[in-house]
């Protein structure tokens, strides 16, 4: 199975003090002889949001995200995961077509939006996500999509 997750999932999964770290890391062991994709977007916006965790009060020290950013890019070489190759034109694209689509209907950020888009050129065969609203627009693309608490 090809999994996609976003960078919610990600980050929480990485993050042991998030409240959706249990969640996150028993899908991820559940699934772990699993393909995991990454896009070079959901790799941007999975380190950012580590960076930024430190900007919280109580947050971890920059020096713990980055040791967190360096294993997750030992998943990518040691581990299951993969990046895949995607166009960033051809999502931003279709990213403005699902919001002339749905955006009436669905609380959209531009962040999710490209997500969803990447979703159309991977095609994998679950989403996982933390994120409601996200999970609700992928749901709506009929993509097999799973919300983790």
């Amino acid at each position: 199975m090809r999994i996609y997750a976003d960078s919610s999932f990600l980050v929480s999964c990485l993050y042991r003090p998030d409240p959706g770290h249990r969640g996150a890391k028993a899908f991820f062991l559940k699934h772990a002889a699993e393909e995991w994709l990454t896009t070079s977007w959901s790799q941007l916006e999975t380190i950012n949001g580590l960076r930024q965790l430190s900007r919280s009060k109580p947050g971890p020290p920059p020096a713990l995200a980055e040791a967190l950013r360096r294993l997750f890019k030992h998943w990518h070489e040691a581990g299951s995961f993969s990046l895949e190759e995607t166009d960033a034109d051809q999502a931003v694209n279709d990213a403005a077509q699902i919001s002339a689509a749905l955006g009436h209907r669905f609380r959209i950020r531009a962040a999710d939006l490209l997500h969803i888009a990447l979703l159309e050129q991977i095609n994998p065969d679950l989403f996982v996500t933390r994120d409601r609203d996200q999970h609700a627009l992928a749901a709506a693309r009929a993509f097999n999509s799973r919300f983790v608490p």
